[in-house]
């Protein structure tokens, strides 16, 4: 297993480089980037017993503090404030800031890359979401990795390969869409 290291610095870089640059280069997707779940979902349905198992490994990541202290870093685009998370919202929802770590050619459905936190009143985050993440380097574009029957998708500016799964918060758009209507815009 070939692993990236995640440091505020280096993300900020790989944001930068994935911005102006989206170099195709594709390896081999072997099994062990398929962790497909038995059965597939429906538009926010999910195996519930392996979502209880999920909720179990990350309940603690309430906590931004545990978060932090188990390696969790801000996933941040600015340069000049790598340790101050990118807040994310669209037309179709918010979505908020992610803390990251572990990003390299393994996906474990109990271990998410990014742990995703909305912005609430007064700068207080909460955890709403998690997010798996593999680099496109890892990934045959033709047989993306799947995850709780579900395939993991090219991210529209960013060289990864990603999948929300919204087990902190209900999402009316389905548990595994990007933005959540639920979740408020960033903060101005």
């Amino acid at each position: 297993m070939r692993k990236i290291q995640i440091t505020a610095v280096a993300i900020s870089a790989l944001l930068l480089m994935s911005a102006t640059a989206h170099a195709q280069t594709a390896a081999a997707t072997t099994a062990e980037h398929s962790v497909a779940a038995e059965g597939g979902t429906d538009h926010g349905r999910h195996p519930s017993s392996e979502f209880r198992h999920l909720r179990r490994a990350t309940a603690r990541y309430h906590s931004l503090p545990k978060a932090l202290a188990d390696g969790f870093v801000a996933f941040s685009l600015d340069p000049d404030n790598p340790d101050v998370p990118t807040c994310f919202d669209s037309p179709d929802g918010g979505m908020g800031v992610h803390y990251v770590r572990n990003i390299d050619d393994t996906l474990d459905k109990n271990d998410p890359e990014a742990l995703v936190y909305e912005v609430r009143r007064h700068g207080r985050l909460r955890l709403v979401a998690v997010e798996y993440l593999i680099p496109e380097e890892f990934v045959d574009p033709d047989d993306p990795p799947v995850l709780f029957g579900e395939t993991l998708h090219r991210h529209p500016f960013l060289p990864v390969y990603i999948l929300h799964a919204w087990i902190w918060k209900s999402n009316p758009d389905g548990v595994f869409a990007d933005f959540n209507p639920r979740v408020g815009a960033c903060p101005g």
